[in-house]
């Protein structure tokens, strides 16, 4: 067990990992300690060589652990995690382990069999704090890959972020035969950050408080960057039973309103549709407006009434609504 101590520092590490400004004070306040106190673990973080100081500002010391694959047909990413990257996470707890071996494996095997890449890069950055995975590749670029398939089965010519969209719910698959498209869904939903980006393109469920992830780009081929806490309590069964059972299978999604439209605020019958179209197919819906300020009364009659209407078998609820959101939301179901 930690002493108070190690907990004092590991909560000051925590809010050094994401910048906060007030670091002292709230440790001071969290913990009933003087700030002279609070200077000290500062100061004996620094000597152990946990963090480092640029002026007034701490960040965290990390190691970073650099690979690089030939994707010629005979790369397995079972074989790559056991490698090359369990090694550098093997001290972390189990659970944290096993998140990590299925959010890697799924990612890098999207790298190896959807890419059309040559290359395959692999990063590693490793602080007390959390452990973040970057891998890359040169290839078509995932956005676009769902284009060229919505284009061949369908003729319709999305753009590019709505082809991003279609991953949201998580049975989206360019590959039905060999994939059930769920990998994404979960490692997004098991991390503590997780981002796609392609052709400018990004995928997130997440408001990054990491520096690293709010300024990645990439243009050609993909980049996925994950983040989980190397003291982590999540287990990856926690995240299949929240959305799934042993006798239905994936029934139950999450679809973050703010982050499936590009503007964040929708308002048009045709943004409704477009979401319906993605939740069809499961038979309860988590619709999380967190960052949407505003819904139009077109989105919400054509979600909650008409499309509701037509499916009634599949369950909507809303979290995360602000004032204006409820207020439409209600508006609307009280005149149906």
């Amino acid at each position: 067990m930690k002493t108070e101590k190690e907990q004092v520092k590991q909560y000051m590490l925590r809010l050094i990992s994401v910048k906060d400004k007030a670091l002292v004070k709230k440790t001071m306040d969290s913990f009933g300690k003087a700030r002279s106190t609070v200077y000290n673990y500062l100061s004996e973080l620094l000597e152990d060589g946990y963090i480092t100081k640029n002026g007034e500002d701490f960040t965290l010391t990390y190691k970073e652990y650099r690979f690089a694959y030939k994707n010629g047909g005979t790369l397995s990413e079972s074989r790559i995690c056991s490698a090359d990257f369990e090694p550098l996470i093997r001290a972390f707890p189990k659970n944290v382990i096993s998140v990590w071996r299925y959010a890697f494996m799924e990612m890098m095997n999207n790298a190896i069999e959807h890419s059309r890449s040559e290359n395959i890069y692999l990063t590693v950055r490793v602080d007390t704090v959390k452990t973040t995975l970057l891998i890359e590749d040169d290839g078509v670029g995932i956005f676009q890959n769902i284009r060229e398939y919505v284009m061949k089965e369908s003729g319709e010519d999305l753009p590019i972020d709505e082809c991003a969209a279609l991953l949201f719910a998580g049975k989206f698959t360019t590959a039905k035969s060999l994939h059930s498209g769920e990998g994404i869904f979960f490692t997004s939903h098991m991390m503590d950050d997780f981002l796609i980006v392609s052709d400018n393109v990004r995928f997130t469920r997440d408001n990054f408080h990491d520096e690293l992830f709010s300024t990645l780009q990439k243009t050609g081929g993909t980049l996925v960057a994950m983040t989980l806490y190397n003291s982590s309590k999540k287990t990856a069964r926690e995240v299949f039973d929240r959305f799934s059972n042993v006798e239905e299978g994936f029934v139950r999604t999450a679809i973050p309103i703010a982050h499936f439209f590009p503007n964040g605020d929708p308002i048009s019958r045709s943004e409704a549709r477009r979401l319906g179209e993605v939740i069809s197919g499961f038979r309860e819906v988590e619709l999380d407006f967190a960052g949407t300020e505003e819904v139009g009364q077109a989105f919400v009659h054509e979600l909650f009434v008409v499309w509701q209407r037509s499916n009634p078998e599949i369950h909507l609820t809303v979290q995360n609504v602000c004032e204006n959101v409820d207020f439409m939301i209600r508006r609307v179901l009280n005149t149906k």
